[in-house]
């Protein structure tokens, strides 16, 4: 129960961080315009210091190395597997654009800005758990750079080593290991971390700010009418996270999980939707408007889903 209240507690703060921008959107002192520029940082600044802060905190040991490499392996399997068969299930209907949002919305997830810190606040010392969430953001960024372009616009070409290689988040990764392997964190200035964590610690209430901005500019009517929506909703909120949980109970038996990493991967897993749902929709012209509101939806209904996953036996 205290880790369901921790969970509800950093949920709700963190939902809270919605306020100021749609406050400021409301009364004309923030901007769409102002949008790109704001996910732009989240993207190529945020998510390489989240993984590098996660890194240097945790002492090579060689354990520890295949606990990540095999969390990286089934996240990337419970994503595949899940976007895939909901693809395969579609039948016909996939071809629609609504179908094509939903079925990337209900994989792709707000992972690092809206996940990592909530991890850490589960379980606050376990540097483990923290390096195993950025193998995640890792995994959900090979999957949305190839399979999950190919899932919104049909075209198998964006399937590529190099969509899959080249991203902000395996960027941070290579930049990140060797910090990690020759224990360079250690000997870095405190000024040095301390930057680093303060990128790392405002890319949460940013997150929240562009959500914010994003809801002041929508229709709430059609917001909260809209059947996709909801669909998109339950399958990331509810559906998706139990698909680990359920993927993970024979895993947990014959691999060595270490305490808190099953954890880690339904909570990573229960996040609202990511905002590469939308950047990708208005890149290729899918049903932005729709990609929009499934963010939205997802991240205001998460408060009642997300903390009760804790409630699970792992």
């Amino acid at each position: 129960m205290n880790t369901f209240l921790i969970a509800l507690t950093n949920v709700l703060v963190t939902l809270a961080c919605i306020v100021p921008g749609f406050v400021l959107c409301k009364c004309k002192k923030a901007f769409a315009d102002h949008l790109p520029t704001l996910s732009g940082i989240l993207v190529f600044i945020g998510t390489p210091f989240l993984e590098f802060t996660s890194f240097i905190s945790l002492e090579y040991k060689p354990e520890h190395l295949a606990q990540m490499g095999m969390f990286f392996l089934i996240s990337l399997a419970a994503q595949l597997t899940f976007c895939l068969g909901f693809y395969l299930i579609a039948g016909k209907k996939r071809i629609e654009q609504p179908i094509r949002v939903v079925n990337i919305a209900s994989v792709l997830g707000n992972v690092g800005y809206f996940g990592l810190p909530l991890v850490r606040a589960i379980l606050p010392g376990n540097a483990l758990a923290l390096c195993c969430a950025t193998m995640f953001i890792v995994s959900m960024n090979i999957v949305t750079f190839t399979v999950g372009v190919f899932l919104l616009t049909g075209d198998k070409r964006h399937i590529s080593v190099r969509s899959a290689l080249l991203n902000p988040a395996t960027v941070g990764l290579a930049i990140s290991l060797p910090f990690y392997f020759f224990g360079w964190g250690n000997s870095l200035p405190s000024a040095v971390t301390s930057m680093a964590s303060n990128f790392a610690a405002m890319t949460a209430p940013l997150c929240m700010f562009i959500v914010g901005v994003r809801l002041a500019m929508s229709d709430l009517k059609k917001l909260f009418t809209r059947g996709n929506v909801y669909l998109a909703a339950a399958l990331k909120l509810i559906a998706f996270p139990l698909f680990c949980w359920l993927l993970t109970w024979p895993l947990s038996k014959i691999l060595p999980f270490q305490p808190g990493l099953r954890l880690t991967l339904v909570i990573l897993a229960a996040t609202p939707c990511a905002s590469h749902t939308l950047n990708f929709s208005e890149i290729y012209k899918v049903n932005p408007e729709l990609a929009a509101n499934c963010i939205l939806i997802s991240t205001i209904f998460c408060f009642a889903t997300l903390p009760l996953f804790t409630l699970l036996p792992m």
